[in-house]
């Protein structure tokens, strides 16, 4: 097993004691990490954003740009062995996960994941891809709609469980519902909250006090909302 901190939402301000929990997890006082920007296209202002802030952190960070540049097998893979820490970005999960595949880049993340090499991290769809699938509000003209929402299928499959990030957003809570349609059991967390796995040993932590995660599922046809506890 190994590590992941999969934050639902927030900014870079607001999620910064997630980022150091998962930057004390690497075990390295200056470790290097790894920015995918696939969702958001490789979204220049986003690496900048970044860059700027895990430098601020003692982070030495470079950016594998899928959309926007060519990279060779090898390529990849040294700049997957050179990183501590992997953080993917927020955007649309349902396109990422399709570039990843013809990159080989999923099945790269699993054997790191199986390995445990390198911190996995990330952000709204950056969390997303860790689970079974998750409920996007991008790429909505792909898969099974609510609205604007859709369910991002096929992610790395980490964590037996439907992701939904940015609960506490307006139209968040047609996931409740459409969980029961699936028969899925979900994860519903609000913005600077993190689902963390360490080596086997999952836990949640947040940033805000007043955030909230539950775990949903339906029993008898019943639904069960458990809130989750975070650590102190």
């Amino acid at each position: 097993m190994g590590r992941i901190v999969a934050i639902s939402g927030g900014d870079l301000g607001s999620t910064r004691p997630l980022n150091l929990h998962a930057i004390k997890l690497s075990g390295k006082k200056n470790p290097n990490l790894l920015f995918v920007g696939t969702a958001s296209g490789d979204a220049g202002g986003y690496i900048a954003s970044i860059e700027k802030e895990y430098e601020k952190l003692g982070c030495q960070v470079k950016s594998l740009c899928l959309v926007t540049k060519s990279y060779g097998s090898a390529d990849i893979d040294d700049l997957l062995s050179w990183a501590d820490m992997i953080y993917v970005g927020g955007g649309d999960p349902v396109s990422m996960l399709l570039v990843w595949k013809q990159h080989g880049l999923d099945e790269r993340l699993k054997e790191i994941y199986r390995r445990d090499t390198a911190v996995l991290t990330g952000l709204s769809a950056g969390a997303i891809c860790w689970f079974h699938c998750g409920y996007s509000d991008r790429g909505s003209l792909r898969g099974d709609k609510d609205g604007h929402y859709c369910w991002a299928d096929g992610m790395l499959n980490f964590f037996d469980y439907a992701f939904c990030p940015h609960y506490n957003e307006s139209g968040r809570e047609s996931f409740d519902r459409r969980l029961k349609e699936k028969n899925l059991t979900g994860l519903a967390m609000e913005n600077d909250t993190a689902f963390v796995e360490n080596n086997g040993k999952p836990y949640f932590i947040r940033s805000n006090f007043s955030a909230k995660a539950f775990k949903i599922r339906y029993h008898n046809g019943w639904m069960e909302k458990q809130p989750v506890e975070f650590l102190p």
